[in-house]
């Protein structure tokens, strides 16, 4: 897990970029246990549930996917979301405000993030 200060400009491509270099992605789930795994390891760095962007992105066909090409299949989605807030939430986090479900967001937010 990484702290958004050490990527410039905070980007997703950045994040994205910073992953590839040590031979990964940003974090892809695909069930329950998954989901479950990525957030012990954010409370396990940080000690809380730190809102952490992951590897989820909406293209401009409105299609979620994930960085990894895996199949998004599980995204344990908040009541109401995705929601594309402004119509610009095109990146997706979790623990959002601390919180058990995953968001769409606005891509330049800083946030930590996880790669695998």
């Amino acid at each position: 897990m990484q702290n958004p200060d050490n990527v410039v400009g905070g980007k997703v491509t950045a994040r994205q970029d910073y992953c590839v270099n040590y031979y990964g992605h940003l974090a892809s789930f695909h069930d329950q246990d998954e989901y479950d795994f990525i957030r012990s390891l954010i409370v396990g760095a940080t000690g809380t549930n730190t809102t952490a962007w992951v590897g989820g992105t909406k293209g401009k066909d409105g299609v979620w996917k994930w960085s990894d090409r895996s199949e998004f299949s599980y995204t344990h989605w908040g009541k109401g979301e995705p929601n594309n807030l402004g119509e610009q939430e095109n990146c997706m986090a979790i623990n959002m405000n601390g919180q058990d479900y995953v968001s769409d967001e606005v891509c330049s937010h800083k946030h930590a993030f996880v790669c695998s």
